[in-house]
Parts: structure tokens; sequence; C-alpha cells
């Protein structure tokens, strides 16, 4: 009666050691074809003192206030942004959002020492208000802005709650995309 006993704690001792494994191994890494101009004439935030946005929020909730993308966002990052948001939709086989309506939300009261952006990307105003005001999204396409490294990293969340599927990238300069991880999770360079 030993040997079953014995052959279970040394199976389930195989399966924890491939688990952690599979755990600690690095992101996959590709390097991103050009989508879109990665500077412009403008900076990417028109943001001023302490990195705050200038006009007050449109909505303001317990952990996030939410601004108008255009007061915010310059065209050139926003082009951006939706062209790697096509991409990885593409990538990912998830239905197109076009961007055409966006919103910024800044976390707060979260404990980040530096303000931390998402951009929301939508297919109209509607879709926005409807997901932003009462909570009710068929899909999120959103990038969270990521002060690292000199540089902001952008991750990547790309969801269709429809068909429970979930996805997370990292795109780093010089166009590195960190495939189902997001930046916080990308190990530092050395």
């Amino acid at each position: 009666m030993r040997f079953p006993l014995l052959f279970f704690k040394l199976l389930a001792g195989l399966l924890l050691s491939a688990a952690l494994a599979a755990c600690s191994q690095e992101p996959e890494l590709v390097t991103l074809p050009d989508l879109a101009p990665m500077s412009g004439d403008t900076p990417m935030f028109r943001l001023g003192p302490d990195n705050l946005p200038l006009l007050p929020p449109v909505v303001s909730q317990i952990k996030y206030e939410y601004y108008q993308c255009d007061t915010l966002v310059s065209d050139w990052f926003l082009k951006l942004l939706q062209a790697e948001m096509n991409f990885l939709e593409k990538d990912a086989g998830l239905a197109h959002v076009d961007g055409s309506a966006c919103a910024v939300s800044r976390a707060i009261n979260q404990g980040q020492a530096e303000p931390r952006f998402t951009v929301s990307l939508y297919s109209s105003r509607k879709e926005a208000n409807d997901c932003i005001v009462s909570s009710r999204c068929a899909v999120a396409r959103n990038v969270t802005l990521v002060p690292r490294d000199g540089a902001v990293w952008r991750s990547y969340f790309l969801t269709d709650f429809k068909l429970n599927q979930y996805y997370m990238h990292c795109l780093a300069p010089p166009q590195k995309w960190h495939k189902h991880v997001t930046c916080d999770a990308v190990a530092p360079r050395t």
C-alpha cells in the first residue's frame, strides 16, 4: 500500500516543479513591425504641474478619474496606440474596435508614486459612455502607460466579455513585444 502513496507524492512533486518552471520562464519577445510614427512635434500627453491633466476630469469615481482623450493625448500618439491595438486585435482574432472615441483614466488612491494613465479605445461615444458611466462593456481595449527605464512602456489589455477572452501584452521601446504579460511583469534590463 505504500507504493501508490509514494508514487502519488512523487507525481505531485514533479507536476508542481513543472508548473513553477513554466511560471519562471521569460515571456516570448518579438520585434514589432513599424505600425505608425513613434514620435511627433508635440508631447505624447499634455500635462501640467506634477504630471497631472490641465483640465478637470469629466467623470470621477472612487478609484479613477476620466478625462477627454482629445484634451490630453496628442494626435500622433493616439494614432500609434490605435495602430498597435489594431495589430494586437488581429493577432488575437478579436473584434475590431476602431478607436474613434477614447477616454483617459488616471488611477487614484492606489499608492502609485507617479500617476498612471490608461487610454481606453471605443468605436463610439455611446460605447464609451455605456462602459465608463454604466459599467456595461461588451469589449475593452485599454492601454496603460508605464513610465520605465526613461521611456513609456505600454501594457495592452484586450477583452471580449461575452466570449470570456482576455489578452495582455507589453510593448516596450524600441518596438519590443513581450507577449502575454504586462509591462510590470517584464524583468528589468540589466
